[in-house]
């Protein structure tokens, strides 16, 4: 996370901030991010973006973690909107995603944040730990349709679901697969894992 002293900046600069690191993401995936084009974006010295973050993956990683923070608000809208369906809250989620993805003019960069969540096999459905304040996802799951034998079942059934949808939107977003295509590919996946997961 920023340190202290970024979040003490005026919001005009903050975001001016976000919006270079954005770009800078956008442009290429995190490998090849580049602080020096980030500082020269924003308008601040080297000296001061180590001031606001201790590296690149620091601002990167904020970065992706506010995605993460806006998806699961949207997550949790789908989850009451089912009644705690993971099944139908993972369709809603790959709808939402992917029209995003192919509507938004930031599309380069959200496909290098679903790559960055790839990688990491950060799982969409988990709350992330700057955000504890938050009511937490799993409240939301209706466990009782779900074939559940030892409590951490429900995390792996996240996982599973998270790394399908996660795929399936990284093909779009790259034009691996239209919009449909890659629906028709999540429905028959997860019809695949419903004689698992469910009662």
């Amino acid at each position: 996370m920023p340190k202290e002293t970024f979040f003490n900046l005026n919001l005009e600069k903050r975001e001016r901030i976000e919006e270079a690191i954005k770009h800078e993401f956008s442009r290429v995936p995190f490998s090849k991010v580049s602080i020096s084009n980030i500082i020269e974006e924003a308008r601040i010295p080297r000296g001061s973006f180590y001031q606001y973050f201790e590296d690149k993956e620091d601002a990167v990683k904020y970065i992706v973690q506010k995605y993460i923070y806006l998806e699961n608000e949207i997550i949790r809208r789908f989850l009451i909107e089912t009644n705690g369906n993971i099944f139908e809250t993972t369709i809603k989620i790959y709808e939402y995603i992917s029209e995003r993805i192919l509507i938004d003019s930031d599309i380069k960069l959200y496909k290098n944040i679903l790559e960055e969540l790839k990688n990491n096999n950060i799982n969409i459905f988990d709350k992330s730990v700057e955000f504890e304040d938050k009511q937490k996802l799993d409240n939301l799951i209706d466990v009782q349709i779900l074939n559940i034998v030892e409590k951490e079942d429900i995390n792996y059934m996240l996982k599973i679901v998270s790394s399908i949808t996660r795929v399936l939107t990284i093909d779009v977003a790259s034009n691996r697969l239209s919009k449909e295509e890659g629906r028709k590919q999540l429905i028959k996946q997860l019809n695949i894992l419903k004689r698992g997961m469910l009662k």
